[in-house]
C-alpha cells in the first residue's frame, strides 16, 4: 500500500481520489475488473487479447517454416499474428497450418489459454451484468422545520424503477470533524434515529423524518457551529428487489449548503374526486424536490 494517498471527502467520509480507487484493486483482479468502468473493461479485455496473440506470433516466428501455406514458404509476422487468432478463437484453419512439432505444441497451448481467457472473460461480463443496482433518488435538500411542534430533520427517497423493493431500509448519519481535549482530530459518523427507518415494501416515496429532540445529536447545535465542523448528512439505503431477489445498496448525503433550514417539502400525493364520489389519489413528481417556507424557531438554531 503507497506511504501516501491523495483524499477526497465524498458521501461525507474521506476517500481515495477517483484516479486511483480502482487501481489499489491491481492485486486483486477479479475485484479491479468490477470496478473498473465498462469503456475500460472493455478496452482491458482487448489488450489482453491482443497480448496474448502477440505473444504467440512471436513464438511462432521462432520456426517460421513450420506453417505451412505462407506466401512466401516462411512466415511473416503478420501470418503468425493471424494464424494465432484463429488458433486462440478455435476458428478453424484455411490456408495455414502446422507442420511442424514446435508449432503443433504452440497451438495446443494456445487452444488451451483461448479456453481460459474466454472461460474468464464470460464470466467476468456475467459478474459485471449480474450485479444488482438501485435506482433511488434522493431529493436535492433535506430540510429542517417544526413538525408536532419540535425541529425535525426530513429528506425523500423514491423508487425510480416503480417494482417493489423489500425489507427496505433508511440508516442517516451525521458526520462531523471531532477534536479531543488532547487535540486528536477524527471524523465521527452519529446515527440519527428515523421515525420510520424500515418498511415491508418500497414503491414510490419515502419522506424520511429525524426527531431533533434532547436525545438527537443535532440537538443544541446552532448552524453556524454545524458549518464549522463541516457536518454532514450522510444517508444509506438498503434492500432486496422483488423482480431479481438481490439486496441492493445506495447511498447519499448533504452538505450543509445543501441542508435547507426553515423549508419544508410540498405534499406530492393529490387527491382528486370523481363523478361517483369516491376519491382518486394521483402523486405529483414534479414537486419530489419542491419546498416552501416553514420558520424555524429560533431560526440559527436547532434547539427544541
Amino acid at each position: 500500500m503507497a506511504r501516501v494517498q491523495h483524499l477526497r471527502r465524498k458521501h461525507g467520509l474521506l476517500t481515495a481520489q477517483e484516479s486511483q480507487r480502482w487501481w489499489r484493486h491491481w492485486r486483486e483482479p477479479y475485484l479491479l475488473a468490477l470496478s473498473l468502468s465498462w469503456p475500460l473493461f472493455l478496452g482491458l479485455l482487448a489488450l489482453v487479447y491482443l497480448a496474448i496473440n502477440l505473444l504467440f506470433a512471436s513464438l511462432y516466428l521462432a520456426d517460421p517454416a513450420g506453417l505451412a501455406g505462407t506466401a512466401a514458404g516462411r512466415a511473416s509476422f503478420a501470418e503468425a499474428f493471424f494464424f494465432s487468432v484463429q488458433t486462440l478463437g478455435s476458428i478453424g484453419y484455411g490456408a495455414l497450418h502446422p507442420v511442424s512439432l514446435y508449432v503443433n505444441l504452440l497451438v495446443v497451448a494456445e487452444s488451451f489459454s483461448g479456453l481460459l481467457f474466454i472461460a474468464l472473460s464470460t464470466g467476468l461480463v456475467f459478474a459485471r451484468f449480474s450485479r444488482s443496482s438501485a435506482r433511488i433518488r434522493f431529493s436535492k435538500l433535506a430540510v429542517v422545520h417544526r413538525y408536532n411542534g419540535l425541529p425535525t430533520l426530513s429528506f425523500r427517497l423514491a423508487n425510480e424503477r416503480g417494482n417493489n423493493i423489500l425489507e427496505a431500509r433508511v440508516r442517516a448519519y451525521l458526520s462531523l470533524d471531532e477534536i479531543s481535549h488532547e487535540g486528536h482530530h477524527m471524523r465521527r459518523l452519529l446515527p440519527l434515529p428515523l421515525e420510520r427507518d424500515q418498511g415491508i415494501a418500497f414503491l414510490l416515496v419515502w419522506t424520511a423524518q429525524h426527531r431533533i429532540d434532547a436525545s438527537s445529536p443535532l440537538h443544541g447545535l446552532s448552524v453556524e457551529a454545524l458549518e464549522r465542523l463541516n457536518a454532514e448528512l450522510v444517508v444509506s439505503f438498503s434492500g432486496v428487489d422483488e423482480t431479481i431477489e438481490r439486496p441492493i445498496h445506495s447511498r447519499c448525503s448533504w452538505p450543509m449548503s445543501r441542508i435547507g433550514f426553515g423549508l419544508c417539502f410540498l405534499d406530492m400525493v393529490e387527491v382528486e374526486q370523481v363523478k361517483d364520489g369516491d376519491d382518486r389519489h394521483r402523486i405529483d413528481w414534479s414537486a419530489f424536490d419542491r419546498t416552501r417556507k416553514c420558520p424555524l424557531k429560533p431560526a440559527a438554531s436547532l434547539r427544541s
